[in-house]
């Protein structure tokens, strides 16, 4: 069965900085890596558990930087109208989540580090039944959306 894509795709922006959040979780990996062997090296310990490591690093490393972010790109859509918000995502196995606009109760964009410096944010869609997130929107477009989203679910500004 084939699913028909939403309107609303990511930036590109989003492939670079999905590439990045990895290379920095792997760099930490690597460091623990390294260090293990360094006590490999002193106390005597088994090596082979470090070369697991080091193993499952290198493909972790394929996976969630290489092949990951293009495939993410390719499987997450979203769609906003006057009376739902829909999410699309999933490679085997597909969420397609709708919220009617009556339901939210609070809406927020997010940005880390890494998000800022590719200028995205990620925008937050709250209800009494959990939350969903729509990532890495360009940072004035997650700003846009977050206003429209609580216009149309008249959701009031908190700093008001």
């Amino acid at each position: 069965m084939e699913f028909e894509h939403l309107k609303g795709k990511l930036p590109l922006e989003a492939k670079k900085a999905m590439r990045w959040q990895s290379i920095f979780t792997h760099s930490l990996w690597l460091l623990a890596t390294a260090g293990y062997f360094l006590l490999v090296h002193f106390f005597d310990w088994w090596s082979i558990i470090g070369w697991i490591s080091a193993g499952l690093l290198v493909v972790s490393f394929i996976i969630y930087t290489i092949i990951a972010p293009n495939v993410y790109m390719n499987v997450y859509s979203y769609e906003v109208t006057d009376t739902q918000i829909d999410v699309q995502r999933g490679l085997f196995i597909w969420y397609h989540t709708k919220i009617p606009l009556v339901k939210v109760q609070h809406v927020e964009t997010l940005t880390g580090p890494i998000f800022r410096k590719f200028d995205l944010a990620s925008v937050k869609i709250i209800t009494a039944a959990g939350s969903v997130e729509i990532p890495a929107l360009g940072q004035r477009d997650a700003e846009a959306l977050r206003e429209y989203i609580a216009r149309l679910a008249e959701v009031d500004d908190e700093d008001e």
